[in-house]
């Protein structure tokens, strides 16, 4: 399991970067815009309950600039974006990953425990750099929303279903668990946006309280009776995306 620490860095260079989770990311990350209460996503990561933080860092990166890409690619024939404007768009996220990739390994410390650069993400930092203007950056912050609740969506129906198939899990307990995950993605998009404006220390004061009573939503089910350990597993199989967490304070039982 990912230790605080690493969990931090990564989450940390989420917010920096634009995102948080969603309630259909399932792990994929969502992007909160500014005053409006809508959610404009990109992509999460604590993808596939990787070995280790950096696997697992490493998964969500690669993940996220593929369905960027996608996105761009849309949004271009779409004729919301030209282009060059498209390119431009990917250079400077390629650009940005080996800068951050770079500040990974030297493992620096901001002053005042906050970030450099501005805050707001990666679609503030396209409008910041000239590469997109406000309208054509929310349209693209978005299409990259509605596509990542698009993906998870069918990831999560399929990968429920399939257990029904294979009489792992009953209709109702199918029911059951994609509701409890629905909710507790709902309950982390609300923490992410709470640490949006915050800086680096602040974000891993809070974060730090919230590993202390987290209890993730398949603990729930199984102390309720909903399912057990065992389908527990057979879940994390299907849907390993969705980074089940911790049982609680003191992580699985």
């Amino acid at each position: 399991m990912i230790n605080t620490s690493l969990r931090m860095k990564i989450l940390s260079g989420l917010l920096c970067t634009g995102l948080a989770l969603t309630p259909a990311s399932l792990t994929f990350a969502s992007v909160i815009s500014g005053d409006n209460a809508k959610e404009n996503t990109a992509t999460s990561m604590n993808i596939k309950a990787p070995a280790s933080g950096k696997q697992s860092y490493k998964s969500h990166h690669a993940e996220m600039k593929k369905t960027l890409k996608t996105v761009v690619k849309e949004s271009v024939s779409s004729k919301i974006i030209t282009k060059t404007e498209g390119d431009k768009v990917l250079e400077y996220v390629n650009s940005k990953s080996m800068k951050n990739r770079g500040d990974v390994k030297k493992d620096n410390k901001s002053e005042d425990g906050k970030h450099d650069g501005p805050k707001g993400g990666l679609f503030n930092d396209l409008v910041t750099e000239g590469i997109l203007t406000q309208k054509k950056s929310d349209a693209l912050r978005k299409s990259m929303y509605v596509k990542i609740t698009e993906i998870r969506t069918v990831e999560l129906k399929n990968g429920l279903n399939s257990l029904v198939v294979k009489k792992v899990l009953t209709v109702e307990q199918s029911n059951k668990v994609s509701g409890a995950i629905t909710s507790a993605q709902v309950q982390k998009k609300k923490m992410f946006k709470k640490m949006k404006n915050m800086s680096e220390n602040e974000r891993k004061i809070y974060m730090e309280k919230m590993e202390k009573t987290k209890i993730s939503p398949m603990k729930k089910l199984i102390d309720n009776g909903t399912i057990t350990k065992e389908q527990e597993l057979e879940i994390q199989k299907v849907l390993p995306q969705h980074n089940h967490g911790p049982h609680g304070p003191n992580g699985p039982q």
